[in-house]
């Protein structure tokens, strides 16, 4: 599921100077670097060998053996020519924009999928099942991924909040206690009002997971738990379709999970929330008789 490709892309821009100079390198030359010494590699890349350490470690991996073999997995398992996040054209006809944005969407969830930390979302899925309540937060595009998660955790019978309004947040924040939980969206992981709404969490003892991209932020360094996700932000016209989806994706699969751990206990509550679900969908006809829709 790792890939080291999509690592080095999605961090390029926030490393160091010398560590983003190595890191265009091998995204430039990846098949050449396959099997390469630290010493070697350092030395193509126009780096030290302690800077190249140093990446590996940034990248999460726990030194230059795990960094060498997943690159060698990537060169081995993904062709030369890939496919990268392009920006939406004014000029571009419709069947291009439907082709650009569903490639956009699929890489985003594909190149999450392969920056997971499973044994954090195992965590994260044990945490959200056992806590009493479990609260999602989130500003902007990352508000929507909130109120959506909120609404799936409400058909689970599980006490959750969420809000709009970030001075509602903190608020509401303050009200959860030692064995809840709480979820914070932010794609940057650095947006104030996220930042504040993660204080008042802090300080009144509940668990508190980020979802934000990779790399060094605030929000995942001072959460519990963190998960990631990969897309590009940097986009104009469509970065915001994209980690919006892989923000979503993520939550589908905690609510997914959280379900299976106990689906005898969640079961009736699903079946009542989906009953009634049915039933608001019904319409009157003119002449009185009910009719699905």
């Amino acid at each position: 599921m790792d890939n080291c490709l999509v690592r080095l892309t999605q961090m390029k821009d926030q490393l160091p100077p010398a560590q983003r100079r190595a890191a265009a390198f091998l995204l430039d030359n990846t098949h050449a670097m396959s099997g390469l010494t630290i010493s070697r590699m350092a030395e193509a890349c126009g780096v030290s060998s302690a800077t190249l350490a140093r990446l590996c470690r940034t990248l999460s991996y726990k030194g230059f053996k795990d960094f060498s073999l997943a690159l060698s997995i990537a060169a081995a398992t993904h062709p030369e020519e890939t496919l990268a996040y392009a920006d939406i054209q004014p000029t571009d006809d419709l069947r291009t924009i439907c082709a650009s944005v569903t490639r956009h969407n699929q890489a985003a969830i594909t190149d999450t999928m392969s920056v997971l930390n499973m044994e954090n979302m195992e965590e994260v899925v044990s945490l959200l099942h056992q806590a009493r309540r479990v609260d999602f937060y989130g500003v902007g595009v990352s508000a929507l991924v909130a109120m959506d998660a909120q609404m799936k955790f409400q058909r689970l019978g599980k006490e959750t909040q969420t809000s709009l309004d970030p001075h509602i947040q903190v608020v509401t924040a303050a009200s959860l206690k030692p064995g809840d939980a709480a979820v914070l969206f932010s794609y940057t992981g650095e947006t104030g009002d996220t930042l504040d709404t993660l204080k008042a969490i802090r300080r009144s003892g509940a668990t508190a997971v980020s979802v934000t991209r990779m790399g060094q932020n605030r929000l995942s360094s001072l959460a519990d738990l963190a998960l990631y996700v990969a897309t590009s932000e940097t986009l104009v016209r469509s970065a915001a379709m994209s980690s919006r989806m892989s923000m979503m994706h993520l939550v589908d699969i905690i609510f997914s999970a959280v379900v299976t751990r106990s689906y005898e206990q969640y079961k009736p509550c699903l079946d009542r929330t989906h009953r009634e679900g049915k039933i608001k969908r019904r319409a009157h006809t003119k002449n009185g008789k009910e009719q699905a829709f």
